[in-house]
């Protein structure tokens, strides 16, 4: 399976990024690589991520949600959220 990072995803990471960064650089780049490994594990797990009612599947990392689709071979990383409501809107 090949992994599909969404230009939605990139955004909202990069407001995440941003917003570790503020208190601690060395923090925000520990997360990124941290997330981008769990996000690599899908690869040869996809169902791994709890099941959502809209049809997605969700990755959960360090009080993180991460919202994907699987489409045939293709995982499609569709955001990141933490504690708000995610739409697929």
């Amino acid at each position: 399976m090949r992994i599909r990072r969404s230009g939605r995803f990139e955004n909202e990471l990069g407001e995440v990024i941003d917003y570790i960064a503020k208190d601690k650089k060395s923090a925000a780049k520990a997360f990124n690589r941290s997330l981008q490994s769990a996000i690599e594990t899908l690869t040869d797990h996809p169902n791994k991520g709890r099941p959502n009612d809209d049809g997605y599947r969700e990755l959960v990392h360090k009080g993180y949600t991460v919202p994907y689709l699987i489409d045939g071979d293709n995982i499609v990383i569709l955001g990141i959220f933490n504690q708000n409501q995610w739409s697929n809107e």
